[in-house]
Formats: structure tokens, sequence, C-alpha cells
């Protein structure tokens, strides 16, 4: 949980430090923070669902950026730009582009949670292996 508290709190930073500080490189002030947006949802999906695995939850997390994108066709967050809150969580236009960045986003948090995850499930079955057989491994072949 702490590891996924951390990525969330980084990628948060990072998103911020995109937007609020521009470079006047399409990449990093438009582009970074639309695949952040994705990750951060990820990342707070995970954090809920800790049991669920990264398919699961990359496809909850890219239907949620989906719905966001797609209610900003009701001209309702338009109308309330002047709220912060509004104007930085839900965005205020539509932009079909979005879409793929926050697939990308959703693809690259999900793989890498996978891996990270596969490392643990290792970590894991040698110890479990170790207390199964009632001696550590190193003193078995050594």
């Amino acid at each position: 949980m702490f590891r996924l508290l951390l990525a969330l709190a980084v990628t948060v930073a990072l998103g911020l430090a995109s937007r609020l500080c521009p470079a006047g490189w399409y990449l990093w002030d438009k582009v970074l923070g639309e695949i952040l947006y994705a990750v951060a949802a990820y990342l707070a999906l995970a954090m809920l669902l800790v049991r669920k695995r990264p398919l699961f939850i990359a496809t909850m997390a890219f239907a949620c950026c989906l719905a966001v994108e797609f209610f900003k066709l009701t001209g309702i967050p338009a109308e309330y730009h002047h709220m912060f809150l509004v104007r930085w969580f839900l965005g205020m236009t539509f932009s079909p582009i979005n879409i793929g960045y926050y697939f990308l986003g959703v693809t690259l948090i999900a793989f890498a949670d996978f891996a990270s995850r596969g490392s643990k499930r290792a970590e894991k079955t040698g110890e479990n292996r170790e207390v199964i057989h009632g001696q550590s491994t190193r003193n078995a072949t050594g």
C-alpha cells in the first residue's frame, strides 16, 4: 500500500509541475499531464481494489477517465470552469486525443504494477518455501 501511495504522490507532484511550470515543450506542457491523470486514476483505484488484478484495475481506471472525458460534452464542466476543483480535476473541454493519452497512461502503469507484483510474488514464494522446509535455502545448499 505504501508503494502505491508514494507512486501517487510522485505522480501528482509531477503532473502539477507539468501544468504549473510550462516549458514550451508540448510533451511536457500537455501530454505528460494527461498521461499522469490516467496513472493517478489507476493508482487511486489500486489502493481501493488491493486484491484485484492489474488488468481489472486498468479497465476500471480507463473507464473512469472515459467517463470524465465524455462528461465534458455535457458542457457542465465548462459552465463551472471558475471553480478550482472542476478546472483541475475534470477539465473543461472534450478532446478525443486525450482518450489515447489515458489509454497509454493506464497501460504503462498496469504493466509496471504487474511487474512489481510479480517480483513480490516470487519473494513470497521463496519465503514460503523456507518456512515449509523449516530451513533456509542457503543452509540446504551449503
